[in-house]
């Protein structure tokens, strides 16, 4: 059954693939309905994303939104006023240390069926010590590429995001090669890499238990548009404080 590979996959491994037409997928691949209109309208949300001025290396490749909410196993999901995002330089030695005001999620990404029925799923799954409250950090991010400028992920390498929890789905990889998904575990030693090739395609992490990270995106045709679109969720148990 899918909840059985599901949680097998994070209490045993750290993470688990949600890809491919695969028996233990199909409810996925139902609630994300990737070729649907609702789809695709939570996806225009990507078109404007802001740049992110908050890279200390200089790049221009990243654009994102940032939004937080609570979610509980009834299934209320709350927007929370907005705030800066922080992390530790622990966590983030390249652009950590510092509060980067980010612009949050339209409105019309927060009422996004599919985005809400994403979180249903993922609360349900990671819910398996009790946990009744999570704390959503959710991040919209758009990484280009072009002849000048390769785009990169995660620039800070490989890392750990501070969560109890990590969903990483990807919407669109337009004219691009590269962005394999990196896991690692915690002695930081490769122990799986994927490419999130299809929309829809997703890993959930347990961040406790493992390291990430995404390689460099470069375009296939450097004269046009390259890009490679990806909502990050990130899951904090909102039962320990």
């Amino acid at each position: 059954m899918e909840k059985d590979f599901i949680h097998n996959d994070l209490k045993t491994q750290g993470y688990t693939l949600l890809q491919g037409p695969k028996k233990e997928t199909l409810r996925w691949t139902e609630i994300i309905d990737k070729d649907s209109a609702a789809f695709k309208q939570l996806h225009q949300g990507w078109n404007d994303l802001p740049a992110d001025n908050f890279l200390s290396d200089g790049g221009h490749y990243r654009f994102r939104r940032y939004s937080v909410f609570n979610w509980n196993k009834d299934g209320d999901l709350v927007l929370l006023p907005h705030e800066p995002h922080y992390q530790s330089t622990y966590r983030n030695n390249m652009n950590g240390g510092v509060y980067r005001d980010f612009d949050p999620f339209k409105k019309e990404t927060i009422d996004s069926p599919i985005l809400k029925n994403i979180i249903q799923f993922t609360g349900n799954k990671i819910s398996f010590s009790g946990e009744t409250t999570w704390r959503i950090q959710a991040h919209q991010f758009r990484i280009q590429a072009n002849a000048d400028e390769a785009g990169q992920p995660t620039p800070e390498g490989i890392h750990k995001d501070g969560a109890d929890f990590i969903l990483i789905m990807v919407l669109e990889r337009h004219n691009i090669t590269g962005g394999v998904n990196h896991i690692y575990d915690n002695n930081k030693r490769l122990v799986f890499g994927s490419v999130l090739e299809e929309p829809g395609d997703a890993i959930i992490l347990d961040d406790r238990m493992v390291w990430h990270g995404v390689s460099e995106v470069y375009p296939i045709d450097k004269s046009k548009p390259a890009y490679r679109d990806v909502l990050v969720l990130t899951f904090h148990n909102k039962m320990l404080g």
